[in-house]
């Protein structure tokens, strides 16, 4: 049989556009740290990484397959993320990662919020958790969810940053197109009946009704309309000095994919995201 190699170009290019257009198998983790070192742990990096190790013409040729599916804007991340009324630790959950490269076309973040969500450790009295503590999950604070989202966000965009200059020395720019910061309609846990058993056990989680849908979106608007307006401006005259330079063409914030904020040209710096002044 013949090698790898052996086959033709437009063979080899349909293979490389298989992996890097294969599904991810679905996962749940929660995130309890916020750290470089946890965030690449969770990074759903392909095994055919070590397609760019076996010599240099496949290093070039997957290195172009990467670049065609930019060109063809084609090159999309996109991840769940989960706010649990009641629990100290969000969860995240990876839906597409193509390949790591110095441009992504769109980075697409669903917010998802689940309210009365149950402990399964405790006295039973601490299965349904306070109001208050939703409400300074979604009220604009220190630890609200906008505050930990934009802090995931950040640390993510380094990681890929430093995993792209592991791997080229000459890489000195992480550019992403379009983020997108998508609510999804919140849920919550409804208990099937009780008998004395386990609520976990006997519960199921449903959509919440639209009024409270509604309402629970605009303190989540609120929040993140306050948190991206009290970003800094940046001189866009320094951006020499940021190495490498992590920016966001546009950053857009929807409900259900609907559109209904929009700000531009986005940087990090100093550890914070920060908005370019021209």
């Amino acid at each position: 049989m013949p090698g790898f190699l052996d086959l033709p170009l437009e063979l080899r290019n349909h293979v490389y556009e298989v992996l890097l257009n294969e599904e991810l198998g679905r996962s749940f983790r929660g995130v309890m740290v916020v750290s470089e070192h946890y965030v690449r742990n969770d990074l759903p990096l392909r095994c055919y990484r070590g397609l760019l190790r076996v010599c240099r013409q496949t290093h070039g040729e997957f290195k172009q397959a990467i670049q065609h599916l930019v060109a063809a804007k084609r090159l999309n991340y996109e991840f769940d993320i989960t706010f649990s009324h009641g629990r100290p630790y969000f969860s995240l959950s990876w839906v597409q990662f193509a390949a790591l490269s110095p441009t992504i076309n769109q980075l697409l973040i669903n917010v998802d919020l689940r309210t009365r969500e149950p402990l399964r450790d405790g006295p039973r009295e601490s299965f349904v958790p306070h109001e208050h503590e939703l409400a300074h999950l979604l009220e604009h604070s220190p630890t609200c969810f906008a505050k930990q989202l934009f802090d995931y966000i950040a640390i993510f965009l380094k990681t890929l940053a430093n995993l792209l200059f592991q791997g080229n020395p000459h890489f000195s720019v992480l550019y992403t197109e379009r983020m997108i910061l998508n609510l999804r309609t919140p849920t919550k846990v409804v208990a099937l009946g009780g008998n004395g058993h386990n609520p976990i056990t006997l519960s199921r989680r449903l959509r919440v009704d639209q009024a409270e849908a509604r309402k629970l979106h605009n303190t989540m608007r609120n929040t993140l309309q306050i948190t991206s307006n009290n970003f800094k401006a940046f001189d866009a005259n320094n951006c020499d000095r940021l190495f490498p330079l992590i920016q966001i063409g546009s950053l857009r914030f929807a409900t259900e994919g609907v559109i209904w904020g929009e700000g531009h040209n986005l940087v990090l710096a100093h550890d914070d995201f920060q908005w370019l002044r021209f």
